[in-house]
């Protein structure tokens, strides 16, 4: 049976869509009884995952102060993770500007081990003249050169295929979008006491300003953000902002289904899992228009700016105020997810793939 080893910045625990989506992948990967897998990443892995786990040991300060995921390793954890590379059939990356996937890549090369690299991230816009630079930098050192020594590329949407299509010197970047586990997000028998709910990093690109933005317009609105990051809404300045921290998957699938919207004002490259998992909910989604996706029946799509001028917002509370006073079809958002967001149809594109850069070895 090959050996599969696929590599992410956590285990699922950290609280992450890159998280979720690697360990649904390596559960159903390992379910498929084709590959023998393990799941390398920083942290304690969780209980019963379903799959083998090499747990890594890292520094967190970078992410606690900058809300960007950088870690660094212990050394001795590299020396381990450079052994299962030797010893794997085949080493999947989810992304690489994380210094162990990128000596992942570099000893899988130099063994001539096949790699495939999953890129979630695309270019961020920022208004940072720094961070747009550091940006450019790593792009031309890191980000171009992996792509290039990969031995098959994806983006896990279109809009970042295309954001990173330069950089990969006319090498093939597969689409396979990521698809949710719908039995987990569904509908549920509970009373949808959250009026506008916020699910994703406290960062300023996930668009976090927009709700201490609106919740002064809206005070008889009930505000809950679930995530983590450096820029926690600040609940003693405005009393109906909630902040719920680092939530589990369950959890996240519970604040899904009590709420009556769920906006999702991210300024990322195409449509974040907070989407598709709120819409299998039955619950209705804001998206801006960076986030939304064209086979999903989205309440409405608006622009965003991340310095949230005074238009902008008011775009955004009248929306808000329209979905809160309209009747939805749970059902109807349900089931569009279900035809386009399968989790199981997406693990079968990966075995395929990975079945595909192990043929040339067979």
């Amino acid at each position: 049976m090959p050996k599969l080893l696929m590599i992410s910045s956590h285990f699922i625990d950290h609280g992450g869509g890159l998280e979720r989506v690697a360990d649904d992948l390596a559960r159903r990967l390992a379910e498929d009884g084709r590959f023998s897998v393990t799941l390398a990443a920083h942290g304690p892995p969780p209980d019963r995952p379903g799959y083998r786990t090499l747990a890594l040991r890292a520094s967190g300060l970078a992410e606690r102060l900058s809300g960007l995921p950088f870690l660094f390793p212990h050394p001795a954890d590299l020396h381990a993770l450079a052994k299962a590379v030797r010893t794997a059939d085949v080493v999947v990356l989810h992304d690489n500007l994380y210094l162990t996937n990128l000596l992942a890549q570099w000893v899988a090369a130099r063994r001539g081990k096949p790699t495939i690299l999953i890129k979630h991230s695309g270019w961020v816009h920022s208004p940072s003249v720094f961070m747009r630079v550091a940006q450019s930098i790593a792009n031309f050192l890191v980000v171009g050169p992996s792509l290039r020594s990969a031995t098959r590329s994806v983006a896990v949407t279109g809009a970042k295929r295309d954001s990173l299509s330069h950089l990969a010197s006319g090498r093939d970047i597969k689409v396979i979008e990521n698809g949710i586990d719908t039995s987990q997000f569904t509908l549920q028998d509970v009373k949808r006491d959250i009026d506008i709910l916020f699910v994703g990093r406290f960062v300023d690109k996930k668009g976090v300003g927009l709700v201490e933005r609106l919740a002064p317009l809206m005070p008889e609105c009930r505000f809950v953000c679930a995530g983590f990051g450096p820029a926690v809404p600040n609940q003693a300045k405005q009393s109906n902002i909630e902040a719920v921290e680092r939530p589990d998957t369950g959890e996240i699938a519970r604040l899904y289904a009590r709420a009556r919207v769920v906006i999702v004002p991210a300024h990322s490259e195409g449509t974040p899992l907070v989407v598709p998992e709120s819409l299998a909910c039955g619950t209705p989604v804001i998206a801006s228009r960076q986030a939304a996706h064209p086979r999903l029946p989205l309440a409405a799509v608006l622009p965003i700016d991340l310095d949230w001028p005074d238009a902008i917002v008011f775009q955004w509370k009248a929306a808000v105020t329209n979905v809160l006073q309209e009747e939805s079809d749970p059902i109807a958002l349900r089931e569009a997810v279900i035809a386009h967001f399968s989790l199981a149809a997406t693990a079968r594109q990966y075995a395929a793939l990975i079945e595909e850069v192990l043929r040339p070895r067979a």
